[in-house]
């Protein structure tokens, strides 16, 4: 099947360069191409409830855990410092951020404010003696014991950090391993609900993921080819 206006304008739009990384040996044209590019932004967009909902969750019960452990909502200014220097300049960053938006320097807005990186940097072995394993059980309390290791965590949140930044950034997800897509999705949800359960159940109302998994490139070459023909 040859391309037609439609495809042609389409292809311009998103670039060849940018679909060559969806082609396929086996792809019949166009069509499989462009089927394969929409079924990865659909579940881009289907991953992001949960990843949105780690993000928050991850984020305020840390803090949460953090300023219990040393009673203090300000510990990310402590003197001497808590952090080491990569993680001070991010808060660094982030306050001259809220600065440049005329808002004030409040401990949540703050915690808002401090990337994803940020927060899955704290599980490195460099915190090792200063947030764990004393946190463990106040941030994940409904983790497994057998499993409830600093080391467990960082592996899981780094795999989940860098399929994050691939949907946030519009690349592609489809060839994701270690593990696949399935399965990293099943983790995302399984550590919101080890720090929150409630979270993890309300998430989970609105997910769609193994939905959108499940009808795979046929169903978007199916829409497609419909729109193909109409538009000849």
């Amino acid at each position: 099947m040859q391309d037609n206006r439609y495809l042609t304008d389409l292809r311009r739009g998103i670039s060849d360069a940018r679909l060559n990384a969806y082609r396929r040996p086996d792809d019949v044209g166009s069509l499989d191409v462009i089927a394969r590019y929409l079924w990865n932004i659909a579940l881009s967009e289907a991953l992001y409830p949960t990843l949105q909902a780690l993000e928050v969750t991850l984020r305020n019960d840390l803090h949460t855990a953090i300023s219990a452990r040393f009673d203090d909502a300000l510990w990310f200014d402590r003197k001497p410092p808590i952090l080491d220097v990569i993680e001070v300049d991010k808060v660094a960053v982030a306050k001259r951020e809220l600065y440049l938006e005329h808002k004030p320097l409040e401990a949540g807005r703050l915690v808002a404010a401090l990337s994803f990186g940020f927060w899955t940097s704290l599980f490195d072995r460099r915190y090792e003696r200063i947030f764990w394993p004393s946190l463990l059980r106040p941030a994940f309390p409904s983790m497994p014991r057998r499993i409830r290791t600093r080391q467990e965590l960082s592996r899981r949140l780094n795999q989940i950090r860098r399929l994050r930044n691939r949907v946030f950034h519009h690349e592609s997800i489809l060839n994701w391993r270690n593990p696949d897509l399935l399965l990293q999705h099943t983790r995302i949800l399984e550590i919101i609900t080890w720090m929150n359960p409630a979270m993890g159940e309300t998430i989970a109302l609105m997910d769609r993921f193994t939905v959108i998994y499940a009808d795979g490139v046929p169903y978007f070459r199916t829409k497609v080819e419909q729109y193909f023909k109409d538009h000849p």
